[in-house]
């Protein structure tokens, strides 16, 4: 049982976001699969379908589908604070990201300049020259760190073999507009004490980002032994990084 249903459209939404107000949804993945570079065992959309960081083409929209649907929701008369590419998996592993992203922005310059551009990553494809120049046109680019060393990463995010943790953070290093976005979770593998919660204020230390959200889990899991880390510690944990280093946390957890 997972806690999210696949997105079935290209767009979808706007959904009602804590973090990010009336955000209109992107997904650059298949509407029948996951497909991603990471099988987090938090992940709310369940187990990956396809582990992979080249997805086949011919299984993801095309540019022109993208164009025609994005603009489409963009002259609907609605309120829209964000657009934000998120969906069935990691939108940056659609071979045609960065040209999506240029277009994505000139359609929301013509049409819905107030708007924000964010993207949900993981973060796994940031090092890389053509990603990494794209997400630098982003307003909001959101990258997964849930580790801050290389057994903790392995142990939660479970990436597709050949996926370096020093190369993730290679690419969020050049970053400068970062906001770091992580899950905490407890149980048999935990990031949010010990030796590993350590490890990870120190990384998001060294990163400096612009902001951090932080949050937990609120539906069922990829892996049924994933427990919650409860709203009173996340609260402490932005304190500390405040505190501690002077960056801006913000905990996020529903009502």
């Amino acid at each position: 049982m997972t806690g999210i249903a696949l997105q079935t459209s290209i767009v979808y939404g706007p959904i009602l976001s804590r973090r990010l107000g009336r955000s209109l949804g992107i997904n650059l993945m298949p509407s029948d699969c996951k497909v991603c570079s990471f099988n987090c065992i938090y992940c709310e959309y369940g187990r990956t379908d396809i582990l992979t960081s080249q997805p086949k083409r011919s299984s993801l929209p095309s540019v022109a589908e993208v164009h025609r649907e994005v603009e489409k929701a963009l002259r609907k008369p609605r309120t829209i604070e964000m657009i934000t590419f998120s969906g069935n998996g990691e939108p940056t592993l659609h071979p045609d990201f960065p040209e999506i992203i240029s277009m994505v922005k000139e359609l929301r310059d013509q049409l819905r300049p107030a708007a924000k551009l964010g993207v949900l990553s993981n973060a796994s494809t940031v090092y890389q020259p053509e990603i990494l120049n794209a997400l630098k046109m982003v307003e909001a680019p959101m990258m997964k760190i849930d580790a801050g060393d290389d057994h903790t990463f392995k142990a939660i995010n479970r990436p597709k073999p050949g996926i370096e943790f020093s190369e993730i953070i290679f690419g969020l290093k050049s970053l400068q507009n970062l906001i770091l976005q992580t899950m905490f979770v407890d149980g048999d593998v935990t990031n949010a004490r010990g030796q590993a919660y350590e490890a990870w204020v120190n990384l998001v230390a060294e990163l400096q980002p612009q902001k951090v959200h932080i949050y937990s889990i609120e539906r069922p899991t990829a892996e049924s032994n994933v427990a919650c880390v409860e709203p009173k510690k996340l609260q402490w944990i932005a304190e500390d990084l405040n505190q501690r280093f002077g960056i801006i946390a913000e905990a996020f957890w529903r009502d």
